[in-house]
């Protein structure tokens, strides 16, 4: 190990990833550079095959705890923060990974930056579909349907105090754009690059999409909470119309064609209709065996793409 005590903690937090976290350690471990700390969560209630790959896992930088009774994502985040010994912390989910070069990349631009209290890259998506990478953004009028960048971006533990830990009243899965919002009121200064600093995986089963009955509501929450950037109707609007628009795209994808068309009704409250729109109301309006038929042709028309 380098003789010099790191700055920065990796912190990853687990529940039912099964071997996608055995995936996500060992791109820890690939890291160039040794010059980290790490922490690994486990919530309470997870699969037992989380629970054998968590136990499997040992490092002399590892500090690792493990909680009885669920306790949800950012509870357990939290937890792996106040664990965290460094000046920086660095977050990665569990199905998540860093590039190899990560941690080294973000060393040097502390060093570049030492007034920085977070450091923002670009992301890679991979998974479901081709790879895409995703820079960080300056506009602000982004904010209001997205944080400006990844939301697990490396921060300093006194930035985590200034912001006074996450936002997690029950039923709410808007606790990162949240933090970031409250990030850009406070005027917190960070550092912006556009080198990949994480991959993170599509998954349709992720923690947003399995809780998607209570976005709507969490946006509202969302609204209220933060009068300084939703400061005129038109970002309102613009937040809105992106949520319901998502849900309507998300719920036609899942077969849910009745929930589809009331979440696409909802947007054009705060929009104009695009095509997607005109899909879904025709769909609700078929025959439902002509709409299993649709839906199967779809199905086989992708899979002899893939394969």
């Amino acid at each position: 190990m380098n003789n010099n005590k790191p700055i920065i903690t990796i912190g990853i937090t687990a529940f039912n990833e099964g071997e996608l976290l055995s995936e996500a350690w060992n791109s820890v471990l690939n890291q160039i550079t040794d010059n980290w700390e790490t922490v690994m969560v486990l919530d309470g209630g997870g699969d037992k095959k989380t629970r054998k790959v968590f136990d499997s896992i040992q490092h002399l930088t590892l500090t690792k705890y493990s909680f009885s009774e669920n306790q949800g994502t950012y509870t357990c985040r939290t937890k792996a923060i106040e664990l965290t010994e460094t000046e920086w912390y660095f977050h990665l989910d569990a199905d998540d990974l860093l590039p190899s070069n990560a941690i080294d990349l973000v060393l040097n631009h502390i060093k570049d930056n030492p007034e920085a209290e977070y450091i923002a890259g670009a992301c890679k998506h991979f998974g479901q579909g081709p790879d895409q990478i995703r820079y960080p953004e300056i506009d602000p009028e982004l904010l209001v349907i997205s944080p400006h960048f990844f939301a697990q971006a490396p921060i300093t533990k006194k930035l985590f105090t200034k912001i006074g830990s996450y936002h997690i009243p029950r039923h709410f899965f808007h606790a990162d754009w949240d933090f970031w919002l409250s990030v850009y009121e406070k005027k917190i200064t960070g550092h912006i690059m556009d080198e990949v600093l994480y991959e993170r995986r599509r998954r349709n089963d992720g923690i947003t999409w399995q809780n998607i009955e209570a976005l709507d509501k969490g946006l509202e929450l969302i609204i209220k909470r933060h009068t300084i950037v939703f400061n005129s109707n038109i970002r309102k609007r613009k937040a809105r119309y992106n949520l319901y628009e998502k849900l309507a795209r998300q719920y036609k994808s899942i077969g849910k064609r009745n929930k589809a068309a009331k979440f696409a009704r909802k947007a054009l409250n705060y929009g104009n209709s695009i095509q997607a729109f005109d899909t879904i109301f025709q769909e609700e309006q078929m025959l439902y065996l002509r709409y299993l038929i649709r839906r199967l042709g779809r199905y086989y028309n992708k899979s002899s793409i893939l394969y």
